[in-house]
Protein backbone atom coordinates (compact mmCIF):
# COMPACT_ATOMS: atom_id res chain seq x y z
CA UNK A 1 0.00 0.00 0.00
CA UNK A 2 1.30 3.43 -0.91
CA UNK A 3 1.91 6.21 1.58
CA UNK A 4 -0.46 8.35 -0.48
CA UNK A 5 -3.33 5.92 0.11
CA UNK A 6 -2.52 5.78 3.83
CA UNK A 7 -2.67 9.59 3.97
CA UNK A 8 -5.98 9.62 2.09
CA UNK A 9 -7.41 7.02 4.48
CA UNK A 10 -6.27 9.03 7.51
CA UNK A 11 -7.74 12.25 6.09
CA UNK A 12 -10.95 10.46 5.19
CA UNK A 13 -11.24 9.01 8.71
CA UNK A 14 -10.82 12.54 10.11
CA UNK A 15 -13.51 13.83 7.75
CA UNK A 16 -15.87 11.05 8.80
CA UNK A 17 -15.27 11.90 12.45
CA UNK A 18 -16.22 15.52 11.74
CA UNK A 19 -19.33 14.37 9.83
CA UNK A 20 -20.32 12.11 12.72
CA UNK A 21 -20.05 15.06 15.11
CA UNK A 22 -22.28 17.18 12.87
CA UNK A 23 -24.77 14.33 12.45
CA UNK A 24 -24.92 13.94 16.24
CA UNK A 25 -25.74 17.65 16.53
CA UNK A 26 -28.42 17.28 13.84
CA UNK A 27 -29.88 14.36 15.75
CA UNK A 28 -30.10 16.53 18.88
CA UNK A 29 -31.96 19.19 16.89
CA UNK A 30 -34.35 16.54 15.57
CA UNK A 31 -34.92 15.21 19.11
CA UNK A 32 -35.64 18.71 20.44
CA UNK A 33 -38.02 19.39 17.56
CA UNK A 34 -39.77 16.08 18.09
CA UNK A 35 -40.21 16.88 21.81
CA UNK A 36 -41.96 20.22 21.20
CA UNK A 37 -45.52 20.44 22.46
CA UNK A 38 -48.22 20.33 19.82
CA UNK A 39 -49.22 22.62 18.38
CA UNK A 40 -45.64 23.82 18.39
CA UNK A 41 -45.05 27.51 18.97
CA UNK A 42 -43.48 29.17 15.91
CA UNK A 43 -40.48 30.68 17.75
CA UNK A 44 -38.87 27.38 18.81
CA UNK A 45 -39.61 25.84 15.42
CA UNK A 46 -37.92 28.75 13.68
CA UNK A 47 -34.91 28.58 15.98
CA UNK A 48 -34.52 24.85 15.43
CA UNK A 49 -34.90 25.28 11.66
CA UNK A 50 -32.12 27.88 11.65
CA UNK A 51 -29.88 25.66 13.78
CA UNK A 52 -30.58 22.72 11.48
CA UNK A 53 -29.74 24.85 8.45
CA UNK A 54 -26.36 25.83 9.97
CA UNK A 55 -25.48 22.19 10.65
CA UNK A 56 -26.58 21.08 7.19
CA UNK A 57 -24.55 23.85 5.56
CA UNK A 58 -21.47 22.76 7.50
CA UNK A 59 -22.14 19.11 6.65
CA UNK A 60 -22.50 19.93 2.96
CA UNK A 61 -19.23 21.88 2.94
CA UNK A 62 -17.46 19.04 4.73
CA UNK A 63 -18.92 16.48 2.33
CA UNK A 64 -17.50 18.45 -0.61
CA UNK A 65 -14.06 18.14 0.96
CA UNK A 66 -14.46 14.43 1.73
CA UNK A 67 -15.89 13.41 -1.63
CA UNK A 68 -12.56 13.44 -3.55
CA UNK A 69 -11.01 11.32 -0.79
CA UNK A 70 -13.88 8.84 -1.03
CA UNK A 71 -13.44 8.66 -4.79
CA UNK A 72 -9.68 8.02 -4.39
CA UNK A 73 -10.40 5.22 -1.91
CA UNK A 74 -13.04 3.71 -4.23
CA UNK A 75 -10.54 3.72 -7.07
CA UNK A 76 -8.01 1.85 -4.91
CA UNK A 77 -10.50 -0.17 -2.89
CA UNK A 78 -8.66 -3.48 -3.09
CA UNK A 79 -5.52 -1.94 -1.58
CA UNK A 80 -7.51 0.20 0.87
CA UNK A 81 -9.24 -2.88 2.32
CA UNK A 82 -5.83 -4.27 3.26
CA UNK A 83 -5.13 -1.25 5.45
CA UNK A 84 -5.44 -1.84 9.19
CA UNK A 85 -7.46 1.37 9.49
CA UNK A 86 -10.06 0.37 6.91
CA UNK A 87 -12.22 -1.46 9.47
CA UNK A 88 -12.45 1.76 11.48
CA UNK A 89 -13.60 3.61 8.40
CA UNK A 90 -16.25 0.98 7.70
CA UNK A 91 -17.44 1.27 11.32
CA UNK A 92 -17.69 5.05 10.98
CA UNK A 93 -19.77 4.61 7.82
CA UNK A 94 -22.14 2.29 9.68
CA UNK A 95 -22.47 4.76 12.56
CA UNK A 96 -23.14 7.61 10.12
CA UNK A 97 -25.81 5.53 8.37
CA UNK A 98 -27.44 4.73 11.72
CA UNK A 99 -27.46 8.42 12.70
CA UNK A 100 -28.98 9.45 9.38
CA UNK A 101 -31.66 6.75 9.74
CA UNK A 102 -32.55 7.96 13.26
CA UNK A 103 -32.68 11.59 12.12
CA UNK A 104 -34.92 10.71 9.19
CA UNK A 105 -37.20 8.67 11.45
CA UNK A 106 -37.55 11.56 13.91
CA UNK A 107 -38.12 14.00 11.05
CA UNK A 108 -40.80 11.76 9.53
CA UNK A 109 -42.61 11.56 12.87
CA UNK A 110 -42.33 15.33 13.38
CA UNK A 111 -43.60 15.96 9.86
CA UNK A 112 -46.58 13.66 10.50
CA UNK A 113 -47.41 15.59 13.69
CA UNK A 114 -47.10 18.94 11.90
CA UNK A 115 -49.26 17.68 9.02
CA UNK A 116 -51.96 16.48 11.44
CA UNK A 117 -51.82 19.80 13.30
CA UNK A 118 -52.20 21.69 10.02
CA UNK A 119 -55.14 19.50 9.00
CA UNK A 120 -56.81 20.07 12.37
CA UNK A 121 -56.18 23.81 12.10
CA UNK A 122 -57.73 23.90 8.64
CA UNK A 123 -60.75 21.89 9.82
CA UNK A 124 -61.23 24.24 12.78
CA UNK A 125 -60.96 27.27 10.49
CA UNK A 126 -63.49 25.72 8.10
CA UNK A 127 -65.88 24.98 10.98
CA UNK A 128 -65.51 28.53 12.20
CA UNK A 129 -66.19 29.93 8.73
CA UNK A 130 -69.21 27.63 8.33
CA UNK A 131 -70.54 28.65 11.74
CA UNK A 132 -70.11 32.33 10.91
CA UNK A 133 -71.96 31.87 7.62
CA UNK A 134 -74.81 30.10 9.41
CA UNK A 135 -75.04 32.86 12.02
CA UNK A 136 -75.06 35.50 9.29
CA UNK A 137 -77.93 33.68 7.56
CA UNK A 138 -79.88 33.53 10.84
CA UNK A 139 -79.28 37.25 11.41
CA UNK A 140 -80.62 38.06 7.95
CA UNK A 141 -83.75 36.04 8.60
CA UNK A 142 -84.30 37.63 12.01
CA UNK A 143 -83.73 41.14 10.68
CA UNK A 144 -86.34 40.85 7.92
CA UNK A 145 -89.59 42.63 8.71
CA UNK A 146 -92.39 40.27 9.64
CA UNK A 147 -94.78 39.79 6.85
CA UNK A 148 -96.82 37.09 5.38
CA UNK A 149 -98.69 34.50 7.35
CA UNK A 150 -98.08 35.88 10.80
CA UNK A 151 -99.32 39.38 10.08
CA UNK A 152 -102.45 38.44 8.17
CA UNK A 153 -105.77 37.98 9.83
CA UNK A 154 -107.76 35.23 8.51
Amino acid sequence: MTADLETVLADYRTGLDAELALLAQLEQVAIRQHALPQPAPPEPLTGLALERERHLTALTALEQQVQPLRQHIATHLTNARQSPGFAGIAERHRRASDLVARILHLDDESLDVLTRADTERRAAAHSLETGEATLAAYRRILQQPSAGLFTQRG
